[in-house]
């Protein structure tokens, strides 16, 4: 799970400070006010650990990519390319990692990565992008394990310096065999694996298909575009997969088809195998009603079909990942849009999943409050964080929820635009109105 982010001089954010993450973590506020931006941070890093085919030390994307930031002009605060870009967080990992430490007398003993803190500085010298340090430690603010400058790395640990070249961000090496390059592989090997865990799903997603072609292949998620997501559905049939649901274990598919009867999107859900079309073909068919004839995933309303990616990610992610999730109500009415709410919820207390979500949805947050008050999540498992820009400046202001009320005590003006002034506005016209049909005496 990722605990703690911070950036300096990336996009709009000088500085966001330090944002701690929770299981449940919500991202609201007007558009462009940076919230996106505090998640491409993520993106970014992950997207260059999978880049392993290019030597970049930290690849910007293309079209196809997490994300595509163009390169460091377009992503440096200000476009003032004389500044550094920071970068930090802060990790507690799912499977610990061995680590040997050598001490003073030359003697190793054994202890375990149960997390770690990274932070890195990129800058133009001479006119090219190079990374100026970076470095490892057990957390933020805590005494570094090794640094990393000028083509070399220091080690705290009496295990003595090492000199090398490094093609990415966070230190991985291609090869070495000596202490110190085992040691500097440990913690490398440890980040890759925290966002090997981490799922990105994206605000715009693939249109719906009238059928579906499977090759048996069995995808890791259910693609950012959620292009994967049948292919999800049916590998995850084959291959039995189940989730806890109120201590029982269930099929992924029945969960799924339970939720959508729940949030009223359908009253059947199915997959099928088209045998007509060859072994290969299957198609969704959703039955509105009981009593509606069941129709294919094309035939129904655009919001089951772009909120169906979100719905299987949540399910299929391996346990004890962290999804990030772009507007993942956009195309919902406002009560499924609340009922998605209960849907991270469930998932974050029973898969143990870490939720990053940037929304819009007043009815998202309303239930979040709510159930925090309900005592069906707990109050330290949530961080609810609202962004704005001021003159092209991010900042970010952490909401502070009343655990008994569930008001939040430092609500920002216009959260969700003057609701209470358009209110005001039309009783005053009503009255105006009122006045004006009234017969003179």
């Amino acid at each position: 799970m990722i605990t703690h982010i911070r950036m300096k001089n990336f996009k709009s954010w000088k500085d966001s400070g330090n944002v701690k993450l929770t299981p449940l973590t919500g991202f609201f506020g007007t558009n462009s006010s940076g919230k996106s931006s505090l998640l491409q941070m993520l993106l970014l890093l992950k997207q260059t650990i999978e880049n392993k085919e290019k030597d970049d030390i930290i690849f910007f994307g293309i079209d196809s990519s997490y994300v595509n930031l163009g390169n460091f002009r377009e992503v440096i605060h200000g476009h003032k390319v004389d500044t550094p870009l920071v970068f930090q967080l802060e990790c507690k990992l799912t499977h610990s990692r061995s680590l040997f430490e050598i001490q003073q007398d030359s003697s190793a003993w054994e202890q375990k990565i149960e997390q770690f803190a990274y932070e890195s500085i990129f800058r133009i010298e001479e006119g090219e992008f190079i990374l100026d340090k970076f470095s490892y430690a057990s957390s933020l603010g805590k005494s570094k394990k090794l640094e990393y400058s000028d083509g070399r790395v220091t080690f705290y640990h009496h295990i003595g310096d090492l000199s090398i070249h490094l093609n990415n961000c966070y230190g991985m090496l291609k090869s070495g065999t000596s202490k110190q390059q085992k040691y500097l592989k440990k913690f490398a090997s440890a980040f890759e694996e925290q966002f090997s865990h981490v799922y990105y799903l994206g605000p715009s997603r693939v249109h719906p298909q009238r059928d579906y072609n499977w090759q048996g292949i069995h995808p890791g998620h259910s693609g950012q575009w959620g292009d994967r997501t049948i292919d999800a559905l049916l590998s995850a049939r084959v291959r039995k997969l189940n989730t806890l649901h109120k201590t029982e274990e269930v099929p992924i598919e029945q969960r799924i088809s339970d939720w959508l009867q729940e949030m009223e999107l359908a009253h059947s859900f199915s997959l099928n195998w088209i045998e007509a079309q060859g072994s290969t073909t299957y198609e969704v068919r959703i039955q509105k009603t009981s009593s509606s004839p069941p129709v294919t995933l094309v035939d129904m309303g655009y919001g089951l079909s772009q909120f169906l990616p979100v719905l299987v990610l949540c399910y299929y992610a391996p346990e004890g990942s962290t999804l990030i999730l772009e507007q993942p109500g956009i195309h919902l009415h406002p009560k499924v849009q609340s009922q998605l709410a209960d849907l991270l919820i469930e998932v974050v207390n029973e898969r143990k999943l870490q939720i990053l979500v940037e929304s819009h949805s007043e009815h998202l947050l309303t239930r979040i409050q709510r159930r925090i008050v309900e005592k069906q999540i707990e109050s330290n498992d949530v961080a609810l964080y609202f962004c704005r820009n001021d003159g092209g400046a991010s900042t970010i202001d952490k909401l502070d929820v009343d655990e008994e009320s569930g008001d939040i005590k430092n609500w920002p003006e216009n959260f969700f635009g003057d609701v209470m002034g358009d209110m005001f506005a039309m009783t005053d016209k009503q009255v105006e109105r009122i006045a004006e049909n009234e017969p003179e005496e």
